[in-house]
């Protein structure tokens, strides 16, 4: 080292202010994770102010390899630059891993660049381990005589800011892959919600498959049994009636006449279901044209009014007025709303009330939702999905065939639409059926 580098006497106010310096810097840089950008700011302030330098600057190593200068202070705008150029190599301190002074007894290769007067430059590079960040370069007048525990201070400022700056790193990488693995785990979490929603939705058109495979199955069976348990059931009908024409001139005992009765009341409820047989097994096509709703609905509650005044029951109807046409088979759709109401009125054998309410459908563009709530006793939650199944039943037996729902739901299906049902134990039914309001729907 040249005679500007020594052990010279320092003065006890200098080594208090340094004293004051390193630990005023350690305890701003102990804060983390920290402004990278303030703390080298700082640095070269408390430096500037301790040294009194020509100028002080704090360099920094960018990715592809390059110095950048972060910060200056000095006695002029702007430091002279002391890098033949600003790649790491150039640069002695960084590519030996060591401090680096020139003075006038050394050969510094920037002495002469730009015209650059004499002086002493002290350039300490930061680095931790095998990470180089950047170096702090402090540039003294000629005639200053830099002592050695100058120096040691200035290895120990660069020491901490080495060590704050892989600090700082170290927590904006952290920083990263923490937002990387939130952002990841809201993927997942959303993934999760669509995959349990895709899910349910294949469970949903499993069941409709499901249910469309026992109609058409039992659909087939149904047509085949009613052309053969019809005709003799044609025969016995009217057999039945020829001889209760024919009872005076026959002259048979009031017996056998109440018998006769008993045989065509029962004959006749046979027949009945062979022709809910029929219609389930869609024997017969269905037939389209526009239809107003508010007449459909009050023709079956009047079909029904005998049944409602026995079960003590009120209908309440509220129809949409902005949609209240539907492009149906208006007798088949009569049968469905018949069938519905029905159940309903059984559903409160003490009696109550039944809301119909319509609305343009929500999910369905084009589509007239009409619901039917009752007060009833509900429907078990087991049975809920066995619910439009042919020849299932929730009445006692013999009061109920467990054909209507199963014809209901078919003959809404033969429409495009959907029948829904929502229900809980004491706390009433709603049945809402979707059906097509114009032929254009249907060729969708």
């Amino acid at each position: 080292m040249s005679q500007h580098i020594k052990n010279r006497s320092i003065t006890e106010e200098w080594v208090s202010s340094a004293l004051s310096t390193v630990i005023k810097l350690s305890n701003i840089i102990g804060y983390l994770p920290g402004d990278v950008d303030k703390t080298l700011q700082t640095v070269t302030e408390e430096v500037f102010y301790l040294f009194c330098p020509e100028f002080c600057c704090v360099y920094m190593v960018e990715e592809e390899g390059s110095l950048e200068l972060m910060t200056y202070k000095g006695q002029g705008e702007s430091p002279p630059d002391l890098h033949i150029d600003h790649t790491v190599g150039a640069c002695v301190a960084l590519r030996d891993g060591l401090p680096y002074v020139a003075c006038e007894d050394t050969q510094c290769p920037n002495r002469k660049l730009f015209g650059a007067p004499e002086f002493i430059h002290v350039c300490i590079p930061m680095v931790t381990g095998s990470e180089a960040y950047g170096v702090i370069s402090v540039t003294f007048s000629a005639e200053r005589n830099l002592g050695r525990n100058e120096i040691d201070v200035l290895l120990s400022i660069t020491s901490q800011t080495s060590a704050a700056i892989q600090r700082y790193r170290l927590f904006e990488k952290l920083r990263t892959e923490k937002s990387e693995i939130e952002n990841a785990y809201k993927e997942i979490k959303r993934l999760n919600v669509m995959l349990k929603s895709k899910i349910e939705e294949l469970k949903r058109t499993q069941q409709k498959l499901i249910q469309s495979e026992k109609l058409a199955a039992t659909g087939m069976l149904s047509a085949g049994l009613c052309h053969e348990i019809n005709n003799p059931l044609s025969v016995i009908l009217n057999r039945i009636e020829c001889l209760k024409m024919e009872a005076e001139e026959l002259t048979l005992p009031e017996q056998v006449m109440r018998d006769l009765d008993v045989i065509y009341s029962n004959a006749s409820k046979v027949s009945g279901v062979v022709q809910n047989l029929l219609i389930f097994s869609r024997h017969h096509p269905v037939k389209f044209d526009y239809t107003d709703l508010q007449p459909l609905l009050e023709k079956v509650i009047y079909m029904l009014d005998d049944d409602l005044k026995r079960g003590r029951c009120v209908v309440h109807i509220q129809i949409d007025d902005k949609l209240k046409t539907l492009y149906c088979d208006k007798e088949r759709i009569e049968h469905v709303f018949s069938n519905i109401l029905s159940n309903a009125i059984d559903a409160m054998p003490e009696g109550g009330n039944i809301y119909i309410h319509s609305r343009p459908s929500e999910d369905r563009k084009g589509y007239l939702e009409i619901s039917i709530r009752d007060e009833g006793k509900g429907i078990p939650e087991e049975h809920l999905h066995r619910i439009f199944d042919p020849f299932f039943t929730t009445k006692s037996l013999g009061k109920g065939t467990g054909l209507g729902l199963s014809i209901c739901y078919g003959i809404v299906k033969a429409h495009k639409g959907e029948i829904r049902l929502k229900s809980s134990p004491n706390r009433g039914s709603t049945f809402t059926v979707l059906l097509p309001c114009s032929q254009e729907v249907l060729k969708r």
